[in-house]
């Protein structure tokens, strides 16, 4: 760009554009970044189930990418990447009628069930470090994780993280956590 300003209140406005431009562009690239999908169902088990928006979409970013047809290699199924054995776990709480494991591929029963976890995991942990540990790498990994002085001094909170991949991933939840926090929800 190339500005002559004829005066310091021409210089000030041109500035003051320019800025706003960039910044327009930056917030469009970030909310490119990390879109908001399937939000009627992110907003609906959220309230539900006490779960921030912001924690469900950076799951569902960290987990799928919003790909509602994901599978892993360790057998994990749509956007919030459940294992079927965790899906006819929650399904004895009485959410529903039994489904079969196909249903997980439906973003509604997805998101329902993975905000439901999630719900059980935030009265069971502390913190959010736990509560996502646990969603990652499981309820019995983590508690013993909590009984072993090397990871955690007091039995409830991680000192640290002894599954590097889980470290790594706790790290991109909680930053995509507050990325959606901050680009939506502030």
């Amino acid at each position: 760009m190339n500005f002559k300003c004829k005066n310091l209140l021409e210089c000030a406005l041109a500035a003051v554009v320019a800025f706003f431009a960039l910044y327009c562009g930056y917030i469009f690239f970030l909310k490119k970044a990390y879109p908001v999908r399937y939000y009627d169902y992110v907003s609906e088990n959220s309230e539900r189930f006490n779960v921030e928006k912001e924690l469900i979409l950076a799951i569902i970013k960290s987990e799928s990418n919003f790909r509602q047809d994901a599978e892993s290699k360790a057998g994990a199924i749509g956007l919030m990447q459940i294992m079927p054995e965790t899906f006819e776990w929650l399904q004895t709480h009485k959410l529903v009628t039994l489904l079969d494991v196909g249903h997980l591929k439906d973003p509604q029963t997805n998101i329902k069930y993975g905000a439901y976890l999630l719900s059980i995991l935030k009265k069971r942990y502390n913190t959010i470090v736990e509560v996502v540990c646990a969603y990652n790498a499981g309820i019995g990994t983590v508690d013993k994780w909590l009984r072993d002085e090397r990871y955690s001094v007091d039995g409830k909170t991680l000192k640290k993280i002894p599954f590097p991949d889980t470290s790594i991933y706790v790290e991109n939840v909680l930053e995509s956590r507050r990325m959606y926090k901050n680009l939506y929800f502030n």
